[in-house]
């Protein structure tokens, strides 16, 4: 987490993150990837540095779990059978990153900053409002609208898939 994970030139907020690679067997880290908040140069707001790093793993060893990596399921060579990766973030992810590291399997986050250090005069990256407003009911939030639509096939698609691709 010493190292600088922003370009100095960058005028991205200076969020940084790094996945590792463990092997299962030894414990031993065998490869890392590590990114930046990519927010501001690609006008992404999803571009979070956890969301960019689990992009670039998941992308690069062709798996969507993170956390349970099979030797023959990775376009990467590893070690042996099973590996796992760790997150790293220099501060506490925000529910958007939280949900990423869930659904790409990650088990362990480790971070420097928490969003109340993030928050502090001077740094104002506050995101108290968006931690309040999922505590919500969708009828309560007081930023999104929420509504559903619902139609005669609206569940279509979700049942096509299950009958195809779901093995029982």
């Amino acid at each position: 987490m010493r190292r600088r994970l922003n370009p100095p030139s960058s005028a991205a907020p200076p969020f940084g993150a790094v996945i590792v690679q463990i092997d299962d067997k030894s414990g031993r880290v065998f490869r890392y990837w590590v990114d930046h908040n990519h927010s501001v140069d690609w006008h992404d707001p999803t571009a979070h540095a956890e969301m960019s790093v689990i992009r670039k793993a998941a992308r690069e060893l062709n798996v969507t779990d993170l956390g349970h990596i099979r030797k023959e399921d990775s376009k990467l060579s590893q070690p042996s059978e099973w590996s796992h990766c760790v997150i790293y973030s220099s501060a506490e992810p925000c529910p958007m990153c939280m949900a990423a590291i869930y659904w790409a399997g990650i088990h362990y986050l480790v971070f420097s900053a928490t969003r109340y250090d993030t928050a502090a005069p001077g740094v104002n990256w506050d995101e108290t409002a968006v931690f309040e407003e999922l505590k919500r009911p969708y009828a309560k939030m007081k930023t999104i609208t929420v509504r559903q639509a619902t139609t005669n096939n609206f569940l279509d698609g979700f049942n096509y898939y299950k009958r195809t691709f779901i093995k029982k």
